[in-house]
């Protein structure tokens, strides 16, 4: 346990003077190498080696082509094709814009797997949206903030790709398990909003004749095919979820490029240098993560800690209560792909001990952290859209405490109902 507050507490210290979480991540690993080996000890070799294994992986290259996808979508217009499907379908509820604002979050999540790209893309859209149909400004950006954070959750999903291949365990199987946890979050936080718009009176728009649901299906068809393709190619063996990335980037391309014709070659390539910085800074990460859990490894951590909490804890529902909290707290003050690459090697192995299934814990920490994604202090997601909306954060905050109920009832619920999760990789994959 002392290697395990050592690499943790420097960790820590190091993140909170500033340095960056992958260099935080090797520099740790490098102090607990230092105090237990000696310098003139420390394996240069070996940490090179682990550290290139760390981004040596084919699965891997499914990042670049989620975050690929994600910009190719948000500089094409598609944003605002998604908008007019939504609005047609639930525009003419109370509250409709509310409705919309979610359930566009919903079905772009099928796009682009990032809950910034979401707030970032469709944010503006939608705020502007609400405020011309005079909804309060803090109540537009606290809908678009929270269910922003279905992008991760819906396939395809960046944290899943990575969450799989951190913990050995099939993307495909997390991809699956992740839809029915996204559709009934996207339902509780709809629900939300029609009890805030009863409350608050806020508008009800004319439902939509049968001739704009149709243009509006027609416009918005080609960018709603991305998802059935991805997980239709996965489900029918033609080709594994890292492929799967690779030919929806060739689909968004064509579907920008030469259908729409939206995106130039000049702005392609702007495009391309962009999502290669963002490449670049989450495979830093994933190099540090591996050394670092190379050093767990080494010096048996996470088998300490088994043993260490077998003996304490007996249930697996007190185990999964304690670590929902644990997590709950890292993911306020850590962003999520840190934070998975920390936790993923350390808790896979301790709640596989206790017979929770991989996958299971796997969405369920997901949902977990992006709920830390619209929390103070360190929300990505609430910083985007605070920008976006040009809002104080403190009205930000406000209005946003009433969408955690949702969001904290749907993480107990599907940390504690399994099934929620496994009815679909049991029925499709086993």
């Amino acid at each position: 346990m002392t290697i395990l507050i050592a690499l943790f507490g420097t960790l820590i210290l190091l993140m909170a003077i500033g340095v960056p979480v992958a260099f935080a991540m090797v520099g740790s690993s490098v102090v607990v190498l230092a105090a237990n080996r000696g310098l003139d000890s420390i394996p240069y070799e070996m940490l090179a080696q682990r550290t290139l294994y760390g981004v040596n992986s084919f699965t891997l290259l499914a990042i670049p082509a989620f975050l690929l996808i994600g910009r190719l979508m948000n500089a094409s217009g598609i944003s605002d094709r998604v908008f007019n499907v939504a609005r047609v379908m639930v525009g003419h509820l109370r509250g409709g814009l509310g409705h919309v604002n979610v359930l566009s979050s919903m079905i772009f999540a099928g796009m682009s797997g990032s809950a910034v790209a979401d707030a970032g893309g469709l944010g503006p859209v939608l705020i502007k949206a609400m405020d011309r149909d005079g909804y309060d400004r803090g109540f537009s950006a606290a809908v678009t903030a929270s269910s922003a954070t279905i992008g991760p959750i819906i396939p395809p999903s960046i944290p899943a790709v990575i969450y799989g291949a951190l913990a050995n365990t099939s993307i495909a199987a997390v991809f699956l398990g992740s839809i029915i946890p996204g559709l009934l979050m996207g339902l509780s936080l709809m629900a939300l909003v029609a009890i805030i718009s009863h409350r608050r009176g806020y508008p009800v728009s004319a439902r939509a004749s049968f001739a704009q649901f149709g243009a509006a299906l027609v416009t918005g068809f080609l960018p709603m095919l991305t998802p059935i393709i991805i997980i239709a190619g996965i489900l029918s063996g033609m080709f594994t979820p890292t492929e799967a990335s690779v030919v929806a980037v060739v689909y968004c391309l064509v579907i920008a490029a030469l259908v729409y014709r939206t995106i130039n070659l000049r702005e392609f390539w702007a495009i391309c240098r962009e999502t290669a910085v963002d490449t670049a800074a989450l495979l830093a990460i994933i190099a540090g993560s591996a050394l670092y859990a190379w050093v767990l490894a080494r010096y048996q951590v996470t088998n300490q800690i088994i043993g260490t909490l077998t003996g304490a804890i007996e249930s697996k529902y007190v185990l999964l209560l304690l670590l929902t909290l644990f997590v709950l707290a890292i993911g306020m003050f850590i962003d999520s792909v840190p934070a998975l690459f920390l936790l993923t090697p350390i808790l896979v192995p301790l709640v596989t001990s206790y017979g929770i299934d991989p996958v299971h814990f796997g969405v369920a920490m997901i949902f977990n952290l992006m709920i830390g994604l619209v929390t103070p202090p360190v929300g990505t997601v609430l910083f985007t859209v605070q920008k976006v909306a040009d809002l104080k954060f403190g009205t930000l905050i406000r209005e946003i405490i009433p969408f955690y109920i949702p969001l904290m009832l749907m993480l107990l619920a599907i940390t504690f109902i399994p099934g929620l999760v496994l009815f679909l990789p049991d029925l499709l994959l086993r």
